[in-house]
Order: C-alpha cells, then sequence, then structure tokens
C-alpha cells in the first residue's frame, strides 16, 4: 500500500496534469497577479478603482493567454478570464492579503507617502 498525503490524490494529481502545460502556467501567472497589481494600485484609492484595476489586469492576463495561445475566441477569452479571476481571487484571499504582502506592497509603492501610511488630513485638523 502506498502511502498518501492529504490533498495530494494521485487521480486529482492526474487531472492536473492533463489540464496541460498552457493552462497550468495561466494558474501560476493568476497566482502572482495580485502582488504585480499592488504594485499598481495605490493605498489612497477607493475600494472601487483598487476593483476596477484588478479587474482590467485579469482580463489583460487572459487576453494575453489567448492570443499566445491561439485560442483567441469569445469561448476561449471567457474560459481563460473566468480561470484568472477564480485562481488571482483565491491566492488573494487566502495567501496573498492573509500574510500581509499585498499591503505591505501596496504601502511600499504608494506615490503620496507624505505623512506615513496613513497620510490623509484628520478631519478639522
Amino acid at each position: 500500500m502506498t502511502p498518501t498525503v492529504p490533498g495530494l490524490d494521485p487521480a486529482a494529481l492526474k487531472a492536473l496534469a492533463e489540464l496541460g502545460t498552457p493552462v497550468l502556467w495561466l494558474m501560476a501567472v493568476a497566482f502572482f497577479a495580485p502582488p504585480v497589481i499592488a504594485v499598481i494600485q495605490q493605498t489612497r484609492w477607493s475600494a472601487r478603482k483598487q476593483s476596477i484595476v484588478a479587474f482590467l489586469f485579469y482580463v489583460a492576463v487572459a487576453g494575453v493567454w489567448v492570443w499566445l495561445n491561439g485560442l483567441f475566441s469569445v469561448v476561449g477569452w471567457i474560459a481563460a478570464v473566468l480561470l484568472v479571476f477564480i485562481v488571482a481571487g483565491t491566492a488573494y484571499r487566502e495567501a496573498w492579503k492573509k500574510l500581509g504582502v499585498t499591503g505591505a506592497i501596496q504601502a511600499a509603492t504608494d506615490v503620496d507617502k507624505t505623512d506615513g501610511p496613513d497620510h490623509r488630513a484628520e478631519p478639522g485638523g
């Protein structure tokens, strides 16, 4: 009997490998997209503006992947965008945000660093 590691079910690994190298590369790029987006985003931006930037970045990543792999069609584009959103969103929520990586990157790359992390004026001050 071969010992198994929880989460590394041979059938699951086989199914993952059968996705193919291009899809696995897209998943890897999507996993590392949140820290890249954090370089672009600014801490003073609203949540809406940050979401729009992330959305456009994810669509661009999917578009480049679709173009490079010759799958430029509506179905190919939608599938790639959905995969990027799922992987990047999960990676952000479950890894990068919890570890504080994206917040630290945003703070370090903030263009307007006048008075430290919270450079906005106090009300009435």
